[in-house]
């Protein structure tokens, strides 16, 4: 039976995963570099820390001037990004049936902006974000660490998830999960994922199908 609905944060709740590759696309060509398509994949989904490695054996660039840049533009932009509306109505309905947990590679920073902008306080029983995990997605401690706090097994978790790494991350650690691609990751590979959906509307009919079982 599932008892806990963890969602990611960018992508799922809030229309972000353009902006996360923008601003980064935005700081690397101050610093006079042009991104390749592959170069963009690689941002999706992940904290800049997360991609540092990679982009620093490729290109010669100082990355504490492009970290600078990038969260300027990023925090500029990011108060004003557009919300998944039917997810938030989605997330609200069920909060007296399940327990729920918000997990994100994104900084605490921009949770709280989050948590603050659309009234979310007291919302989540868990929060983790990137502070909170060495190991980030696809790695599956992030989700492992939500299941810990949240008190219970992975197979007792849904999690609702927008980018490949996301899923892998969630399956990873033993979850069931739920891909919910938007425009910017619909072309990903989901193939680990338990369903694929167009709609909070599917996964609340997931739900309900899995617990009558």
């Amino acid at each position: 039976m599932i008892k806990a609905v963890i969602f990611d944060r960018d992508g799922v709740l809030i229309d972000s995963e353009s902006l996360n590759v923008k601003s980064a696309e935005y700081a690397f060509s101050q610093l006079g570099i042009v991104l390749t398509e592959n170069d963009k994949m690689q941002v999706v989904g992940r904290h800049p820390n997360d991609f540092k490695k990679n982009f620093i054996s490729k290109y010669d660039f100082s990355w504490e001037r492009f970290y600078k840049i990038k969260s300027e533009n990023y925090y500029d932009q990011y108060p004003k990004v557009n919300v998944f509306s039917k997810t938030l109505e989605f997330l609200r309905k069920i909060k007296s049936r399940y327990k729920l947990g918000l997990t994100t590679s994104g900084s605490i920073r921009g949770t709280n902006i989050l948590i603050q902008r659309l009234k979310l306080k007291n919302t989540f029983d868990v929060i983790v974000t990137f502070e909170d995990c060495k190991n980030r997605k696809p790695a599956p401690d992030p989700y492992l660490i939500t299941t810990q706090k949240l008190n219970l097994k992975p197979e007792e978790c849904l999690v609702i998830e927008d980018t490949r790494v996301g899923v892998e991350s969630a399956k990873s650690a033993g979850c069931i999960c739920i891909a919910f691609p938007n425009e910017f990751t619909k072309h990903q590979d989901f193939s680990k994922a338990d369903l694929i959906v167009n709609s909070a509307d599917e996964i609340k009919k997931f739900l309900n199908k899995h617990n009558t079982k």
